[in-house]
């Protein structure tokens, strides 16, 4: 059974959040047996899109990458090929290092950290979406 923190960090599942700027930021998280790879008992991608759904930036744990020792990692912004291990201190740690990671983008790339909407766009269950699988 999750604690407060881990259920709302599994309540952000399926979540998508619009940008002014057209860029959205897509959630997907579920629980799965703690293992050596996951030994949070999630599975995770938090990851910041363009407006053509290029892949900007991402929170995720590690999935079928060869000889990574961190499990938890993030990938540099606009250069989502180079892994940067992600220090997990908790599941609401999670939620904000990864929007304050979406706001220093927006910082360097001179666009407004500005929601389009207050409402939350939930994706259909069966549309995953990412570029990698979670």
């Amino acid at each position: 059974m999750a604690d407060e923190a881990m259920q709302r960090l599994l309540d952000y599942d399926r979540r998508r959040y619009w940008l002014a700027n057209g860029w959205s930021i897509r959630f997907r998280v579920v629980e799965v047996p703690v293992t050596t790879g996951r030994p949070h008992g999630i599975k995770y991608a938090f990851t910041l899109h363009d407006v053509d759904r290029t892949r900007l930036l991402g929170f995720d744990n590690a999935h079928g990458l060869p000889r990574v020792q961190a499990y938890d990692h993030r990938p540099r912004f606009r250069r989502t090929a180079e892994l940067v291990a992600y220090n997990w201190r908790g599941a609401d740690e999670l939620i904000c290092d990864f929007f304050a990671a979406v706001e220093a983008a927006c910082r360097m790339e001179g666009v407004p950290f500005e929601f389009e909407a207050a409402d939350v766009e939930l994706e259909p269950e069966d549309d995953d979406g990412t570029e990698e699988p979670v």
